[in-house]
């Protein structure tokens, strides 16, 4: 789904999560939501190179990595991105927390950084839009390929019916000739048995060839 469909869909405002601390004692924190306008989390991509790099020939073999990396995203590891976000995430020290206190580890670890949770939010944003464009430019030629061969496919497949058609006429051909032929060559034994067995009675050797073979040369 692209991304103005995507915020026609939401409408254009997001909750952002961050921690607060709550006076009293013994201090304590809790996560608040802050309401951010949608549109100012978009950011702007490459994307002419992005159509650059989809029309190469291989383009679902390109990596997402190469085309965040060609929207002109971050791949920097000391940048705080999602892709740094999940590593956190995957780390000993939250896996087997739960999500509560994760999600705030997470809201804690970067007010502790001074990193602004739209920081995140802006890199996820940038890497579905870079996607969405990257998938925009190849629609059209996949659409054109998979056509192509839909339609090369079906002009085999009626070469093949017409083939197997051919086929099955050569087969009931062939079997009507064979039984015609042993047919033909049954009648000419019998003659020729009967010529023999006539001209017996005025020569005393055999003067008519005779074949008792059934099969078909």
């Amino acid at each position: 789904m692209s991304f103005v469909k995507f915020l026609q869909g939401i409408g254009d405002r997001l909750g952002i999560l961050e921690t607060i601390v709550v006076p009293g004692s013994p201090p304590t924190t809790r996560i608040q939501t802050r309401s951010v306008s949608l549109r100012e989390l978009a950011g702007e991509i490459n994307t002419g190179d992005i159509r650059t790099l989809a029309d190469s020939p291989s383009e679902l073999s390109v990596p997402f990595e190469k085309i965040y990396e060609t929207a002109g995203i971050s791949a920097n590891p000391s940048d705080w991105t999602i892709e740094r976000l999940k590593q956190i995430l995957a780390s000993e020290l939250l896996s087997s927390k739960p999500r509560m206190e994760i999600q705030k580890s997470v809201l804690e670890l970067l007010k502790s950084e001074g990193v602004p949770v739209e920081t995140i939010v802006k890199d996820a944003v940038a890497r579905d839009q870079a996607m969405d464009s990257y998938e925009a430019f190849i629609i059209d030629k996949m659409q054109a390929r998979m056509g192509m061969r839909r339609k090369r496919l079906e002009e085999i497949e009626s070469k093949v019916r017409d083939l197997q058609e051919e086929s099955r006429a050569l087969e009931a051909a062939l079997a009507a000739d064979e039984g015609k032929w042993r047919e033909w060559r049954r009648h000419k034994r019998a003659r020729e048995q009967e010529l023999a067995a006539l001209i017996s009675y005025v020569v005393d050797h055999s003067v008519i060839t005779t074949d008792g073979r059934d099969e078909i040369p």
